[in-house]
């Protein structure tokens, strides 16, 4: 028996490792480190030796090992061995594996979706349905209805059997909601062998929420349930359930006149209209206000000037964005039938943060906040206080320029140190998408000033480099203090070096010249062909371009002897007289 886990999203999509039956005597371990692990998973996110996993009687064991990440079992965090099932999700640090004993190639294929339903006469036009809108398989019973959030309308068929995985996340999810509330697997739904419905919790953010109530394990369905993920809404429908036909009451029948009403009514049919007279005094008075009234019309016609009344509709989706247009790292979503407001993304400082949910407050259309914004103030002084316990990094620190953006920067002695700071920030970081690190390591730093230095012949001039400050002492010859102006600008240019101080002295030739007279004894000298001199030095006759002491001597002259060492100059003093 084989088992195999698939990559199908992170770093190592496509990935397929195969646990074969006898090999390593059935146990697999799984991490970063290849000289403790038997997988290799490169994956910074994924610990030096992450997870082991055993071929028992009973099937494959997958037991974590890490503290820092640890892996989840569709969602949930492996606390205890547990044994794997076929299908589950896996995720190993930043990456989601399948579990199957199926080989790939034979791989079974999910159950088909039914196609999109034509569109009735008289009913909405193609163009109005939704991209997740599926009508219903006539052979199907349970059908599910999306009626609130960003994918309102939609509808889904459930076949006898099938198991579907519910969340954003296109790659895994049979169901997929658009929805930033709605985590990447949020719920599965299943029908079993008896046509049973139910649901469960995959470890969600928001959680799942049937009938008003939150659930904590897998829930048996009946026909109507409502059920919430975030700020989407469905109905679970059993097409198959007998419908109540609901009556409405009969409308009364009109009451029958009586006979008087019914005599009235004869007499009045019986007369003639054009007989009747009408006194001729209520017809003065009636022309009278008559007159009246039409004075009193065209004089309110004259004063006044009608003009048509425009009912502005305001986009409550407009009013949001206008409320949070001073902070770019965040968006929303937004549930217009319950005003519910979804909010994900960054804000800078505390102070931040209470603006932007004092400016929601304002909104009266929105009733309640799912407030999920990160404060970046509170995440950088979080790491720089991890970091402060490490005598070897206090001179790194971690700061946000810019909402949802980290900078990792300061100064580390060498190299190693550098290598153990990366990896306790790839394991302790949650954001390393978004961080810089600048850091930077004295040791090579300093090398590379050294270099500067000896390839313009600077070797007088000695420097410190502390936390990125460069202080330069020493003496530079006059002929090279074009060449020293130029070098100290390019010194402001180099990467990890924030401020230079110069204390070099420029000198004349026999100035810069380091006097060392007092360590050394002349007791003779001589010249031959008045050109070449000799002297006698602590007992030794020496000459030009002869060591002394590892100087090289470069010149000798009536009571001056030049010397050499490293770009440096020095010279001795005797008279002898």
């Amino acid at each position: 028996m084989n088992g195999y886990l698939i990559a199908e999203e992170g770093p190592l999509a496509g990935t397929t490792i195969v646990f074969e039956e006898g090999a390593g005597d059935n146990v697999w371990s799984l991490g970063r480190d290849p000289e403790t692990s038997d997988v290799l998973l490169e994956d910074p996110m994924v610990s030096r030796r992450h997870a082991i996993v055993r071929l028992t009687p009973e099937g494959f064991i997958f037991e974590n090992l890490s503290t820092v990440n640890p892996a989840t079992q569709n969602g949930m965090v492996i606390a205890d061995p547990v044994l794997l099932k076929e299908g589950d999700i896996l995720q190993i640090g930043s990456t989601f594996f399948n579990f199957t004993e199926i080989p790939p190639e034979q791989d079974v294929l999910p159950p088909p979706i039914a196609q999109p339903e034509q569109p009735r006469a008289g009913g909405p036009s193609a163009e109005m349905a939704s991209e997740l809108h599926f009508g219903p398989h006539p052979e199907t019973r349970w059908l599910l209805k999306v009626i609130s959030g960003p994918n309102a309308g939609a509808e889904f068929a459930m076949h006898k059997g099938a198991t579907y995985l519910i969340g954003k996340d296109p790659n895994i999810c049979d169901i997929v909601f658009q929805d930033l509330s709605v985590s990447r697997q949020h719920a599965r739904l299943s029908i079993d062998a008896d046509e049973n419905a139910f649901v469960e919790d995959l470890g969600s953010r928001n959680g799942v929420i049937v009938n008003g109530e939150l659930i904590g394990e897998k829930t048996l369905l009946t026909s109507q349930d409502l059920i919430a993920l975030g700020t989407t809404t469905f109905l679970v429908v059993d097409r198959l359930e007998a419908r109540e036909t609901i009556l409405s009451p009969a409308v009364g029948m009109p009451a029958m006149p009586s006979k008087a009403q019914e005599a009235r009514a004869a007499r009045k049919e019986k007369e003639d209209w054009k007989e009747m007279s009408i006194p001729k005094r209520h017809l003065i008075v009636a022309g009278v206000l008559a007159g009246v009234l039409f004075v009193s019309v065209f004089a309110m016609i004259s004063l006044f000037k009608s003009e048509p009344i425009v009912v502005k509709q305001v986009d409550e989706s407009v009013r949001i964005e206008q409320a949070i247009a001073g902070f770019p790292g965040v968006q929303f979503t937004y549930n217009h039938p319950s005003g519910k407001l979804f909010l994900v993304g960054h804000v800078l400082t505390s102070v931040n943060h209470q603006e932007l949910l004092f400016a929601l407050k304002e909104l009266s259309f929105v009733r309640s906040v799912e407030d999920n914004v990160i404060v970046d103030e509170l995440v950088w002084q979080n790491m720089n206080a991890m970091l402060a316990l490490n005598p070897q990094w206090v001179g790194v620190s971690m700061y946000a320029p810019e909402p949802g953006k980290f900078v990792l920067r300061g100064y580390i002695d060498t190299v190693e140190n550098a290598v153990a700071l990366n990896d306790y920030v790839n394991l302790n970081f949650n954001y390393l998408d978004r961080l810089q690190n600048q850091v930077v390591v004295e040791k090579n730093l300093q090398s590379e000033i050294a270099s500067m230095l000896a390839s313009k012949g600077l070797g007088g001039v000695s420097f410190d480099l502390v936390d990125g400050e460069l202080v330069l002492a020493g003496k530079v010859a006059k002929d090279k203090d074009s060449a020293y102006l130029t070098l100290i600008d390019a010194f402001k240019k180099v990467p990890g070096i924030r401020e230079v101080k110069n204390y070099a002295v420029v000198t004349t030739a026999e100035s810069s010249l380091t006097d060392i007279t007092s360590q050394f004894q002349v007791t003779g000298y001589s010249k031959r062909d008045e050109m070449d001199y000799y002297v006698v030095i602590n007992g030794k006759i020496l000459g030009k371009g002869d060591l002394l002491e590892g100087m090289l001597i470069t010149a000798i002259k009536p009571k001056m002897v030049l010397l050499e060492k490293e770009g440096q100059m020095f010279r001795i003093d005797y008279n002898l007289q």
